[in-house]
Order: structure tokens, then sequence, then C-alpha cells
């Protein structure tokens, strides 16, 4: 059976220790940059209308290209 180990850190510390095509697959959610443009406009809630669906968040930045270049780096497929 294979050894199953679970962080809680950024990513790409975590594949700078990793040589290429270490993972056969690599499974990611990065950040996808939206900010406040979701499918409903980052607007209000329709059962609260003073509730905003969406509040800023910092970690939520596009992903850079040195982030895909390491993710394909480090993955198989």
């Amino acid at each position: 059976m294979s050894e199953l180990n679970i962080t809680n850190e950024d990513n790409m510390a975590l594949m700078a220790r990793y040589p290429d095509k270490y993972f056969d697959l690599a499974i990611v959610d990065p950040p996808y940059g939206l900010g406040n443009r979701l499918s409903n406009g980052g607007g209000k809630r329709k059962d609260d209308p003073s509730r905003l669906l969406y509040v800023d968040k910092e970690w939520d930045i596009l992903p850079t290209k040195q982030y895909w270049d390491e993710l394909f780096r480090v993955s198989k497929n």
C-alpha cells in the first residue's frame, strides 16, 4: 500500500522539494483570481439582498506562469 501524506502549506514550497515528473498525476485547486466576477457578478444574495455573495480574499489571485511551470514540472500528467 502506498503512503499518503497530507500537508497544509504553500504549493510552491511543496513542489520545490520534488524532482521533475515526480508525481504521476497532480490534482490541484489553485486560486482562480475571480475577485468579484462570479456567475452572479459578485452581487447580493437573492434570499437576503443585504448579504454579499463574495468578499474579496487576499489569496484569490491569478496563478502565475511560475506556478503553472512548476506544476507541470513535477507532474507527469
